[in-house]
């Protein structure tokens, strides 16, 4: 059985299932690192998602990148790494969106899990960002 996790953003909470089979470094890298405090930031180029403001690095570049992502839909969690900037995001979709850089090429992203309860107010409040600026968020595991 795959681990759950809880996503709490404002008022809002939501589960979701990793996807261990498919990304098995990753999973048990953000597994490892919970529970996480962060806030919401509205991609640039991506569309309907948003990542964590905070750095996360659940791998090592000898790792790779597992189960890798091409267009999102609502729901769909993944994690970012970039080795040469060291940045690492972790982010979720919350309508179509596709990881792009700023001149909108398409980044290789980890597709690490899935929201299955409370999409619909998950989708709602994240909506809200682009609007009213980052939210609090809070991913722990679900127990």
């Amino acid at each position: 059985m795959n681990r759950r996790i809880r996503i709490r953003i404002g008022d809002v909470v939501a589960t979701a299932t990793l996807f261990e089979d498919l990304a098995p470094k990753t999973t048990e890298g953000l597994w490892s690192a919970l529970p996480l405090e962060e806030r919401t930031i509205q991609t640039r180029w991506s569309g309907d998602a948003w990542r964590t403001e905070q750095e996360h690095k659940l791998t090592v570049a000898e790792d790779g990148i597992e189960n890798v992502a091409d267009k999102l839909t609502p729901g769909d969690i993944i994690y970012f790494p970039n080795y040469i900037n060291e940045r690492y995001k972790i982010g979720i979709a919350y309508g179509d969106a596709r990881w792009l850089n700023p001149f909108c090429m398409p980044l290789d992203v980890a597709h690490i899990g899935k929201i299955d309860e409370g999409l619909g107010e998950f989708v709602e409040a994240s909506q809200r960002i682009i609007f009213d600026g980052p939210l609090n968020v809070t991913i722990e595991r679900a127990e």
